[in-house]
């Protein structure tokens, strides 16, 4: 059997482990083949990349060897999570190989915490390491091959297999494959059309459309002059540092805890905004183990079994669930600090919060002063009553961000609060998954639920906020208030917020990764999968007869097989990932150790069917 994962991230070297062993089981030749254009890792996660870009996740809840939390058929090839590997192995292996940033990775292991967010360039060299192993593992009739090439199209083969095409024009017939790419390419919007043809017609304009971060040319953007950055997201934060530390700009902490930049003298200006211009929360410094997670006390499979009817939930009442839930984390982690001489007993507080129908009700009747009481009108939606003097009151609510979140994620008030969005993640996932939310439900779940999470949930590493509030006091940059809007004009392109600023630079930046979709898809595997039937994106119908549409890839969301135009789940084409975004929800995230991983679990279940069906 020839096998083919397209895209070497870490969704399919986890599943090249999982295929390795059940090969090495089977009594005839089998041959996997991982595919990609970067090295192993990816676009995101290659060793070969600036090592200025950092990783989302603390090293030590990074991993690529499967653990006994996940159930598997057949044993798994034993191995070191992330820091572990870094800690222990990592040095050695590097001085038998070359890496371009050989340096910076001794350096950097040499200081790695288990509580750091390493280089995506480190995790990339464990990557190699991982697929060495995995390759070592093989027998005389398995063969594990990295063919770093782009895929060019899938096409349907005879006898349901398929046809690999390559951009060197080389072919392979495959008898299964995987395509687990990340974020793809797609056409641009109408606009983004618009600002590049701009670009084009002027030498000295320069417009970057949505990208990986780490493959922008950022060395085209000139010092000393404005550049307008759209979005505020992770990508910006890449941005950022590529603007700055990237130009031989430098940070020193002062006596105070203060981080102060130190300026090159060759970093641009940025004007930063967005259509809501928040900013989203700090990822807290951590104070858990890998495994460490939370029990919740209201939002329970209890609790929601009792709200639900015919196996169905509102999302009102889901959410209210989950909402009173991290409520009862904020005052219990207020309740944590021993320092404060409250006039109540705290165990009787919180023994009558765990029966309350109104947390906050009960906190007034406590007598919690209002500053002190959670607001969640003003957490999601902070820029409300933003004044005039907007650059010190954004100064000001990142310094409240950083303080809170150095208590920690377990600890601190809002942080460990917000934690709960990811300590809660897989139970949540469980529920869709099970169908608890009806087509009109999950279509306002992921309208209300998905920017509440990306607000709260997925912010950069605490460490990057406080940059971000250093460069605003340094003058390097300026946060535009919401309704962000660029525009061209003769003398370049114009940007305006909502409180009537407008700054005009010949320089531009979407700092935001492609939009997931099918309908407008760049991506040659996607587009020739979709041209073939194989493929299409989610119809569902409403209560009222209407289609809920989602523009990405409709798969089976237990077994990951493609579900082709005809509604026919395909044999062994699977498609998982990133590009099913919206229909399977969050897939944005690496493997982890010792939590009955999602990704390791996904690996085993296509596996088996591989070789089982």
């Amino acid at each position: 059997m020839n096998i083919v994962l397209i895209g070497a991230g870490p969704r399919n070297l986890v599943l090249a482990e999982r295929l390795v062993a059940y090969a090495n089981a089977s009594q005839s030749d089998q041959t996997i083949t991982l595919a990609d254009p970067y090295p192993i890792g990816g676009a995101v996660w290659h060793a070969d990349q600036n090592p200025e870009f950092i990783a989302n996740t603390i090293s030590q809840h990074l991993t690529l060897f499967s653990d006994d939390t996940v159930d598997k058929q057949l044993p798994a090839t034993a191995g070191p999570n992330f820091y572990d590997w870094v800690h222990q192995d990592a040095a050695d292996y590097l001085q038998t190989r070359a890496f371009k940033n050989k340096d910076a990775f001794l350096t950097e292991i040499a200081t790695l915490d288990p509580n750091h967010f390493s280089s995506r360039a480190l995790f990339g060299l464990y990557a190699s390491y991982y697929f060495e192993t995995i390759q070592n593992q093989t027998s005389a009739h398995t063969h594990l091959n990295f063919k770093q090439s782009m895929v060019t199209a899938v096409e349907p083969a005879t006898n349901d297999t398929f046809k690999i095409i390559f951009a060197d024009e080389t072919t392979v017939i495959a008898d299964a494959v995987a395509y687990a790419p990340g974020y793809t390419s797609a056409q641009l919007t109408d606009q983004e059309q618009a600002f590049k043809e701009a670009a084009s017609k002027h030498l000295d304009w320069h417009y970057l459309q949505p990208m990986q971060p780490s493959e922008a040319p950022l060395k085209s953007i000139r010092r000393n002059e404005n550049v307008l950055i759209r979005g505020l997201g992770l990508s910006f934060f890449d941005y950022i540092s590529g603007l700055t530390i990237g130009r031989g700009g430098r940070y020193e902490r002062r006596a105070n805890d203060q981080l102060v930049y130190i300026a090159s003298g060759d970093e641009p200006h940025i004007i930063a905004g967005s259509r809501t211009g928040t900013l989203p929360r700090s990822k807290a410094f951590n104070q858990k183990t890998s495994a460490e997670s939370y029990d919740g006390l209201f939002f329970t499979t209890e609790n929601i079994d009792a709200h639900a009817q015919n196996g169905k939930i509102s999302y009102d009442n889901l959410y209210a669930l989950f909402e009173k839930e991290m409520t009862y984390k904020y005052y219990f982690n207020l309740m944590s600090d021993t320092a404060v001489n409250w006039t109540f007993n705290r165990r009787d507080f919180l023994l009558a919060l765990q029966t309350s129908e109104d947390l906050n009700a009960t906190a007034i009747e406590f007598g919690i002063p209002e500053h002190l009481r959670i607001d969640w009108s003003t957490i999601l939606n902070p820029l409300a009553d933003a004044p005039s003097d907007y650059q010190e009151f954004i100064e000001d609510y990142l310094q409240a961000d950083i303080t809170d979140a150095k208590k920690g994620n377990d600890n601190a008030p809002l942080a460990g609060t917000f934690e709960l969005l990811k300590d809660l993640r897989g139970k949540l996932r469980n529920y869709i998954d099970q169908d608890y939310l009806d087509v009109d439900e999950f279509e306002k779940f992921l309208k209300q639920f998905n920017p509440i999470n990306r607000l709260l949930n997925i912010g950069p590493p605490i460490l990057r906020t406080e940059q971000l509030e250093a460069l605003m006091r340094a003058g390097i940059i300026t946060i535009a208030a919401p309704q962000f809007k660029v525009e061209v004009t003769e003398n370049g392109y114009k940007a305006t917020d909502e409180q009537g600023n407008s700054w005009t630079s010949t320089q531009l930046v979407e700092a935001r990764l492609p939009g997931i979709t099918l309908q407008h898809t760049a991506d040659p595997v996607l587009q020739s999968l979709s041209a073939a039937g194989l493929i299409t994106d989610v119809q569902l119908t409403r209560s009222d007869g209407s289609t809920f549409e989602i523009d990405a890839v409709y798969n089976d969301r237990k077994t990951l097989q493609a579900i082709d135009t005809h509604g026919a789940h395909l044999d062994n084409l699977f498609i998982f990932g990133t590009p099913t975004e919206g229909w399977n929800w969050f897939t944005s995230f690496a493997p982890r150790p010792n939590v009955n991983d999602k990704n390791l679990r996904d690996a085993e279940t296509i596996a088996h069917h591989i070789f089982n069906n």
